[in-house]
């Protein structure tokens, strides 16, 4: 979260708040749920809780993350939550919220958003790492034609990478030092 306009607690704060607040919302809807006799409103309201249920973790794992505790993962329903679609009216039930709701709502899912690419960008840099500290993976890459273009791009878009590398292919190459050693397979006895 580095390029955030946030600071550590204060995200902390702002995604507990929506957590908390988004807790309420499930209770609240899910009395209002009983109340209705219509199943098109049934339906409705059944899938603007799943989208909240699903923001809701979403949020945590967040949280859980930016404060190193992952006791709040724990008896949380993972399954499926990838698969939930913002319903149409999300956006009307969050401003019947107040914009108070709305703006805090826009905060957490901005720090959401930069954790997540923050996270994204870590784990690209330890496989870099890994493909490049392994020879079998270099090997691999050398022969993928679309790995090639990619590195060569990220070079090429970087001015400091490619006077790096001008300098590297230009230089020349040194000699392999001969070893001293005497081979004794080669010697017969006398």
């Amino acid at each position: 979260m580095e390029d955030s306009d946030y600071g550590l607690q204060d995200s902390i704060d702002t995604i507990t708040a929506v957590v908390e607040r988004k807790k309420k919302e499930l209770c609240d809807l899910e009395g209002k749920l009983k109340r209705y006799r219509k199943q098109e409103k049934k339906d409705a309201v059944e899938g603007l809780m799943k989208y909240i249920h699903a923001e809701m973790v979403s949020y945590i794992t967040v949280l859980a993350d930016l404060t190193g505790d992952d006791s709040s993962l724990e008896g949380l329903d993972l399954d499926g939550i990838d698969d939930v679609g913002r319903p149409d009216c999300y956006d009307r039930y969050l401003e019947s919220q107040g914009s108070d709701v709305v703006e805090q709502e826009l905060k957490a899912d901005e720090i959401r958003a930069d954790h997540c690419s923050g996270v994204l960008e870590s784990w690209y840099e330890d496989i870099g790492e890994q493909a490049l500290g392994s020879k079998k993976m270099i090997d691999v890459m050398l022969n993928d034609p679309y790995i090639l273009s990619v590195i060569g791009e990220a070079i090429f878009d970087d001015d400091v990478l490619f006077d790096k590398l001008n300098k590297a292919v230009s230089e020349p190459k040194k000699p392999k030092k001969k070893s001293k050693k005497k081979s004794k397979k080669g010697k017969k006895k006398d």
